[in-house]
């Protein structure tokens, strides 16, 4: 937090550093600093008036001191934020950089505050400015509270009411001049807390939207070192990478740019002495069913012996359409794919146009003299011919069906590419598809994956293929590389220790898991499996799978499900994979209106965008809209324009092929696979609750607020109106996980112990009407532009992109 005086009576802060008593049990378990600015020249907030239609609320403005509000922007930017963590066991100790700019042609002096979560202490803390020591003290709980509850008030933000009932750290710091820079580092050391065997990282990233304007440069690096036994490794909150460099170790990193963070940084990491480390995450809200998230992740580094052997069958499309450079990249991935089989694998290649031609007439052991002349069978291969990709299939696995004895216990992968649709032979894709069933080896371990090539392809065909066959289909776009795309995917599965996965929580019903079928497990991955339960408590997990024919059990005992409570984000990532296979249903089956409500309902609950609900625009007659003051209307347009909406003649009539097939495709299996859930614009879930972005509304001076109204409001529901920063509000944020929904913003519609709320920013707010039944009049809702309904996958095309993170 950093908070600002005027240039009068500016002073460097002392060059020495306060020691900070300790408690050694248990060192500071997250500790941030916010920004919070205050403007050199006060800004006063104008009058407003009553709402036709509306809960009187008095506008007029009650005596209070001056309040100091920051421009637009705010005065102070963040150029850099690094957070730099080495976890060595259970200790992390955090390096911190920030690069903050005076905008303003004042001289500022700052003051920062650090929250720190409950009953923790401070360790090895060290704060520097531009070389500067700075001194600096603990406030206890009460102290805390009225400095949080103080810059609340003054910001009009209340973002820092997450930090209630914590203590802070607060220190003075050095004068930046106008139009200057000030470089801010500082350390802290923590023992990270453990529950049900995973370690909990938490940077508290959320307090950064105090600057007004974005963090430039965000980077968050956190090395885990001498972990022994290291598995499982998960952020719910952060798209991060995760390089696995060692059996004990791993890099974990998030990046980005021109960004307001809304969430704090979550990692949970595992250790176990077990051959595959198994941990639980779990959240029961009051009054529902529970959802859990199960992690399972064998060793980075096997030994031969645990290695699963297996069968590997390549199909080819060589039809005409992959002359030239697809050909080529073709060849370059069969050769990768032959170069890097186990030892004890055997395999086959087969290509196919017009008609199937197989490399061997078996499966082959791998084995130099075997290799050796599969590449250069590969080397003589042509582009001719049209495609029969019904044949094809059936010659792969009539390969498998003539496995005997032992040889049907090894797992089989297909990986089957092609470019095009089917013109030879069988070409009604629902009869490709039922005749691959009908000839896939019974009792048998067989795993199809498909990658198609180009836009010109069936993606329907091909992810039917691979769903009904326990695989995934994987694209490969016209400027994308075929050996690339292989050889990445090939990578993550070559080394697979367990297959024909199952899993069984003793005592504990579940049900509704993804994904299904489970898949076989492989080094340096890890299974992420989200589901629901009906009741909490303690459970033995029962982790069966084989081992080159040998059926290997693993059980962990003393694993626990919440009966209340938990992490609420486990619940976003069940409904998004549940999101993702209704869609999968949709495109397969059609759509029909059962299948479209689930799908609508799951998205307004949960906050994920979907082609239905692609911005969670609510009825604009369901929502208690408060006007800005007189002389400041609100925007002429919504800040979410409605998506069209999509007739289910539309998605009946869908096609199964091009570009618009393929991308919808993709982010279908994005939904299915996410290890994290999918956010969306205009929307934030805060506390096991959904908040949708309904307008803008602006107050005197020209701030802008945002109107953030809880999904679960009706339109007949009583509304008491409470004024932002009053006595009333704070006794709210004291309610059971209240502040965290009270900070998502300072004009809010939120349902508090089943009761509506309606926080304002407006002075006087806080009288109340019980028994007002909100219905808005028409000229208080925003002007909603809707466009005319085009066709369907130009309708959804933008979302799409958006969710596979390109450009519109």
């Amino acid at each position: 937090m950093f908070t600002l005086k005027s240039g009068r009576g500016l002073r460097p802060a002392g060059r020495t550093t306060q020691v900070v008593t300790m408690r050694v049990a248990r060192l500071v378990a997250a500790a941030w600093m916010v920004l919070a600015l205050c403007a050199v020249t006060p800004v006063a907030f104008a009058q407003g008036g009553d709402q036709p239609g509306m809960p009187a609320i008095d506008m007029t403005p009650a005596p209070e001191p001056p309040v100091f509000l920051p421009p637009i922007g705010g005065p102070i930017s963040i150029e850099l934020h690094s957070v730099d963590a080495v976890v060595d066991g259970p200790v992390a100790t955090v390096k911190v950089r920030q690069v903050f700019r005076n905008k303003t042609d004042s001289q500022v002096e700052g003051s920062f505050i650090f929250p720190l979560p409950a009953d923790a202490a401070v360790s090895d803390f060290q704060m520097t400015v531009d070389g500067q020591v700075l001194e600096g003290k603990v406030m206890n709980n009460d102290e805390a509270r009225r400095i949080y509850e103080d810059i609340v008030r003054r910001q009009r933000d209340p973002a820092l009411l997450e930090y209630l009932g914590r203590e802070l750290f607060r220190t003075n710091v050095f004068p930046i001049p106008p139009h200057a820079s000030r470089t801010l580092d500082f350390t802290y050391a923590q023992v990270l807390p453990q529950t049900g065997g995973l370690y909990h990282f938490r940077y508290p990233l959320a307090g950064q939207q105090y600057g007004g304007a974005p963090v430039q440069n965000l980077a968050v690096r956190v090395d885990l070192q001498r972990q022994p036994g290291l598995r499982t490794v998960y952020s719910p909150s952060h798209d991060v990478s995760v390089q696995r460099t060692g059996d004990d170790s791993a890099l974990v990193g998030y990046e980005a740019s021109n960004v307001r963070p809304e969430g704090d940084f979550d990692l949970y990491f595992g250790v176990s002495r077990e051959a595959i480390g198994l941990n639980l995450l779990s959240y029961k809200p009051a009054g529902e069913d529970g959802f859990f998230l199960l992690l399972a992740a064998p060793a980075v580094d096997v030994s031969p012996d645990a290695i699963v052997r297996r069968d590997v069958i390549l199909v080819m499309d060589v039809s005409g359409s992959m002359q030239g450079a697809k050909i080529e990249q073709t060849k370059q991935a069969a050769r990768y794919v032959v170069e890097h089989l186990n030892p004890g694998d055997r395999f086959n290649l087969i290509s196919f146009s017009t008609g199937a031609s197989p490399w061997a007439e078996t499966l082959q052991a791998q084995g130099p003299d075997t290799v050796a002349g599969a590449k250069r069978w590969i080397d003589r291969l042509e582009a001719e011919g049209s495609t029969d990709i019904n044949r094809a299939l059936l010659e792969a696995l009539g390969q498998l069906q003539a496995r005997r004895g032992a040889e049907r216990s090894r797992p089989a992968y297909v990986l089957f590419l092609t470019d095009g649709l089917p013109t030879q032979g069988e070409i009604d894709a629902n009869r490709i598809i039922k005749n691959a069933l009908n000839n896939r080896p019974e009792e048998q371990s067989v795993r199809l994956f498909t990658f198609g090539v180009g836009y010109d392809v069936d993606a329907v065909l091909l992810d039917s293929l691979g769903k009904e066959m326990g695989g995934r289909s994987t694209y490969v776009k016209p400027d994308e590389r075929i050996d690339e795309a292989v050889g990445s995917f090939y990578g993550q599965v070559s080394t697979p220790v367990l297959s024909d996965v199952s899993i069984d929580m003793a005592g504990v019903r579940t049900e509704d898991t993804y994904p299904f079928p489970l898949p076989d497990l492989f080094a340096g991955e890890q299974l992420v499996l989200a589901g629901r339960y009906r009741q909490g408590g303690d459970t033995a997990i029962t982790l069966t799978g084989r081992v080159n024919g040998e059926k290997r059990t693993f059980t962990y005992d003393g694993e626990h499900l919440v009966q209340a409570g938990g992490e609420p984000l486990v619940a976003r990532l069940w409904a998004t994979r549940k999101i993702g296979s209704l869609l999968e249903q949709v495109r397969r089956q059609g759509a029909n209106p059962e299948l479209v409500d689930a799908i609508v309902k799951l998205s307004t609950a949960y906050g994920i965008m979907t082609p239905y609900t692609s911005y969670l625009v609510l009825e604009p007659t369901a929502l208690p809209v408060l006007q800005g003051a007189p002389g400041q209307p609100l925007p002429t347009q919504a800040p979410m324009p409605a998506q069209p909406r999509v007739s289910l003649d539309a998605l009946n009539a869908a096609p199964a092929s091009g570009e618009a097939a393929v991308a919808a495709s993709e982010v279908q299996q994005k939904l299915q696979s996410a290890d994290r859930a999918a956010g969306g614009q205009g929307v934030r879930y805060a506390g096991g609750r959904t908040f949708a972005l309904q307008q803008q509304l602006t107050g005197a001076g020209g701030r802008t607020y945002e109107l953030w109204v809880d999904t679960g409001y009706k339109a007949n529901m009583p509304v008491e109106t409470v004024a932002f920063g009053s006595d009333a509000y704070f006794d709210l944020a004291a309610k059971p996980d209240a502040a965290a929904w009270l900070a998502v913003s300072p004009e809010l519609v939120v349902l508090i112990d089943g009761k509506a709320y309606r926080v304002t920013t407006a002075a006087g707010g806080a009288r109340t009407s019980d028994d007002a039944s909100p219905t808005p009049a028409p000229t208080a809702t925003p002007t909603v532009l809707t466009p005319p309904v085009p066709s369907l996958w130009d309708a959804v095309m933008g979302w799409i992109k958006a969710m596979l993170g390109t450009k519109p």
